[in-house]
């Protein structure tokens, strides 16, 4: 039984590669504990940030939307589904007579708080905004 007795010698390839010239230095810096501490107190203080300034802005306001909108591109919703299902469900509470008055403001306001709504699965009427978008394709 060739091979299979566990007595032969294995013998493995391997290249002369030279030594790094960045030597240890990366890994040493993954190993300092002072460094995750600081990182970690960082992103901290960046959520409670972004969350005071979820809980500051108006409640049916444009920069609310927007703010919601752009915390959801970077991907850092899941921090904030609280906030961010309370400013939405204040929307949607009066969302008939708030998106009356920002009709007249143009489609983009409409558009954006339709989705958000949608996507966070509240049932908006997609008529709504006929007034913004019929103002939007006036030039035609």
């Amino acid at each position: 039984m060739d091979g299979f007795d566990g007595e032969e010698e294995i013998t493995r390839r391997s290249d002369n590669h030279h030594p790094t010239v960045w030597g240890d230095h990366f890994l040493a810096y993954a190993n300092l504990l002072g460094a995750n501490e600081w990182e970690e107190k960082e992103h901290k203080d960046l959520k409670e940030e972004v969350r005071k300034m979820l809980v500051i802005s108006p409640s049916k306001s444009l920069q609310k939307l927007e703010l919601i909108n752009t915390i959801q591109l970077l991907g850092v919703a899941y921090h904030f589904e609280h906030e961010i299902e309370e400013s939405l469900s204040n929307i949607y509470n009066g969302y008939e007579e708030w998106i009356g008055e920002f009709c007249e403001s143009g489609l983009h306001v409409v558009a954006l708080s339709f989705r958000l709504l949608r996507q966070q699965g509240y049932c908006v009427s997609s008529g709504l905004g006929d007034e913004a978008t019929d103002e939007a394709f006036d030039w035609i």
